[in-house]
């Protein structure tokens, strides 16, 4: 290159010369064609040069892309490197993390070592108290024999002795129900002794102030047609119901009469009350007024069949005779088995249901 580059400059001093002239030298032709077949050889070798340097040019061009290939191959190494790195960053903490495990292992499998030693003397205690618990237990089976057998005598003695006192217990069961059924006749038929001579009285409105005896004797008058003197004890409203001023059924009044002949004489008159809204009725006591509720149905059957029939306290007597209920099962059966309220001597115009009274319904 340094020979070319020389040749070149002494071509070109040589074309200035014969271009501008040289003052030591004179123009010829013979220099002028020598000058041309001077620059014609200096083109070629150029042209030659360029040919070489585009050779170049194409060699350089392959190798920048090869590096450009190789720069991203290096790149993509270095990231995988990179990536690896990480990775051993994480295998060292993870190794750190089992050697500290370890390290924990290491001082549980020595608690352990340690328990299992405290576990084998407990167990060698066990064993000692097993055995010492076998000892006792057979002595304790042997006791409980004795014992069982002591209990079997015992058993035998209060079965027998129970025995005894079951009978005696039903013995004195059966004379205490009897001595109660005894008691329990008489305190009814003393109730309803002194319930003879009282009647109740339903419908009559209630005043403020009203004196209950005179409102009795008046309604007597009045409804009853009696005007003779009546002598009345004790006579006062009882129960639940509307008060004086207040709307719905007034309570009934219960009037006990001095003389049974002036009661059953109130009684002989209370078809007057037909289809009124009054009633008139015996008192009884519970029992009673619930046996005879149980009765109404059969005696008002019986009484449409044209028996004569009688009901006293809590017995039926049809056509003379005391009605026996199982005789005449078959013949009630459709009768008892209808639900029937409370009915009273003078069916009201506008029947309200009533709470439970100790009263005779009315119409008997």
């Amino acid at each position: 290159m340094e020979s070319s580059q020389t040749d070149t400059s002494t071509v070109l001093t040589e074309s200035r010369n014969v271009l501008y002239g040289d003052p030591s030298q004179d123009i010829t032709l013979q220099n002028v064609y020598q000058l041309l077949i001077n620059m014609n050889g200096r083109l070629t070798s150029i042209e030659t040069g360029m040919t070489q340097v585009t050779q170049m040019n194409r060699t350089l061009t392959t190798l920048a892309k090869k590096f450009s290939e190789l720069k991203t191959k290096v790149n993509e190494v270095e990231s995988k490197v990179q990536k690896i790195n990480v990775r051993c960053e994480k295998s060292e903490s993870e190794i750190s993390q089992i050697k500290t495990q370890h390290g924990n292992l290491d001082k549980q499998v020595k608690n352990l070592h340690i328990n299992n030693k405290e576990v084998n003397n407990n167990l060698q205690s066990i064993s000692d108290f097993m055995d010492d618990f076998k000892v006792k237990h057979d002595n304790n089976v042997k006791d409980v024999k004795q014992i069982r057998s002591s209990v079997s005598r015992v058993a035998n003695d209060l079965d027998d002795r129970t025995t005894e006192l079951r009978s005696e217990i039903k013995s004195a069961l059966s004379g205490a129900r009897e001595e109660h059924e005894e008691l329990r006749n008489k305190v009814i038929d003393l109730q309803c002794r002194s319930m003879k001579n009282n009647l109740v009285f339903t419908g009559i409105q209630e005043t403020e102030h009203e004196n209950t005896e005179q409102v009795v004797k008046d309604f007597i008058r009045k409804e009853l047609h009696i005007s003779d003197w009546i002598e009345l004890g004790n006579v006062h409203r009882f129960g639940s119901g509307a008060r004086a001023g207040k709307r719905g059924r007034p309570r009934p009044i219960v009037a006990r009469f001095i003389f049974y002949k002036d009661l059953a004489r109130v009684l002989s008159n209370t078809y007057r009350l037909k289809g009124k809204p009054f009633g008139v009725n015996q008192q009884f006591p519970d029992e009673i007024e619930q046996a005879r509720k149980s009765l109404y149905p059969l005696m008002k059957k019986k009484r449409a069949e044209g028996c004569q029939v009688k009901l006293v306290r809590d017995i039926l007597y049809v056509d003379g005779e005391i009605y026996n209920e199982e005789r005449n099962v078959e013949d009630d059966i459709a009768t008892n088995t209808q639900t029937h309220t409370k009915m009273s001597h003078t069916p009201d115009k506008n029947p309200v249901q009533k709470r439970k009274r100790t009263t005779t319904p009315k119409h008997y």
